[in-house]
């Protein structure tokens, strides 16, 4: 992933994930309680430092799942205002498929 992103999303997480409010789920997702608008925000700044818009997968009143496309994969973020959680989980590309992270 993008040093800076993962930076940004793994620090989040880190110091807002304290003790029992985020667990992993799997190597690859974690999951962290915070207020829906905290974590529509860093989703935001997360945007700007990469100087890319999120591709928005889910945009609803009480759901927003977004990826974030980086050089070896994808950071997808969902937020959900009724849990109050975010969701974080870091996919690497199909090299089989062909993909690539880049538009």
């Amino acid at each position: 992933m993008r040093p800076l992103l993962t930076a940004i999303l793994v620090g989040v997480l880190g110091t807002t994930a304290i003790g029992a409010a985020a667990r992993a789920q799997s190597a690859d997702t974690r999951i962290a309680s915070m207020p829906y608008d905290e974590c529509l925000s860093i989703i935001s700044e997360a945007a700007q430092e990469m100087d890319e818009e999120p591709v928005k997968l889910v945009s609803t009143s009480d759901v927003t799942t977004v990826r974030l496309n980086a050089s070896d994969g994808f950071v997808t973020v969902s937020c959900s205002r009724s849990d109050k959680k975010m969701t974080l989980t870091k996919s690497p590309v199909p090299e089989a498929a062909g993909m690539t992270a880049a538009r």
